[in-house]
């Protein structure tokens, strides 16, 4: 996976100053504190939908599934498989401001510690534009925002609550940003990327 990463950005591992490729999708991506800008590498295909598969320049793999985490690699913590049961789509625009409270259950193994079959209770709410968020590519107001929270079993392995920001404008709702969790430690956001231009982000810098 790390040379296909590399192979994608078509340049060194290490974090050197490069520019954005327009032939290629991005993910900005914070982990841990670190910004880093991944690639849309593939989709895969599951009976819930399309399952986009982002890396970056050091190695993590990120899989998004309707903007919700459905797997990763390389990190400190790795979700390996997510099952998910009753599975609600994101409300379109013909739901209005009054979208019902929506539940379903997410089951997922974890590394490391062999954690197999953790099971989530998951219910979402919309929730009032948030002003805290690590957007930066548009306005947070133009989004309908979400939040998610999770009851886990066991426990121990709960998660903070996710947020999530969709987008109505092209008719069908899409994920534009969102912060999940993969343990109690370890948070993330997520945010769509399209650079103004090769030239203007020749200082970006992928994996770093």
């Amino acid at each position: 996976m790390l040379d296909t990463a590399r192979a994608l950005y078509n340049g060194p591992s290490s974090a050197t100053p490069s520019s954005f490729n327009p032939n290629f999708a991005y993910l900005k991506t914070t982990i841990g504190g670190r910004t880093i800008y991944m690639v849309l590498g593939y989709i895969d295909s599951r009976p819930e939908g399309a399952v986009e598969v982002w890396y970056s320049n050091s190695g993590e793999v990120v899989r998004l599934l309707n903007g919700r985490l459905v797997g990763t690699t390389g990190l400190s913590t790795d979700w390996r498989t997510v099952r998910f049961m009753d599975w609600p789509d994101w409300p379109s625009a013909s739901s209005g401001s009054s979208t019902p409270v929506q539940r379903y259950q997410r089951e997922r193994d974890v590394m490391p510690g062999y954690r197999f079959g953790i099971r989530d209770e998951i219910t979402r709410i919309a929730i009032p534009t948030p002003n805290d968020t690590s957007l930066a590519g548009i306005d947070p107001s133009s989004l309908q925002w979400y939040e998610e929270r999770s009851v886990s079993l066991p426990a121990t392995a709960s998660v903070p609550t996710a947020r999530f920001g969709v987008s109505r404008k092209t008719g069908s709702p899409v994920v534009i940003y969102s912060e999940q969790c993969i343990s109690s430690s370890l948070c993330m956001s997520f945010e769509r990327w399209t650079p103004t231009s090769p030239t203007a982000n020749a200082s970006a810098s992928a994996g770093t």
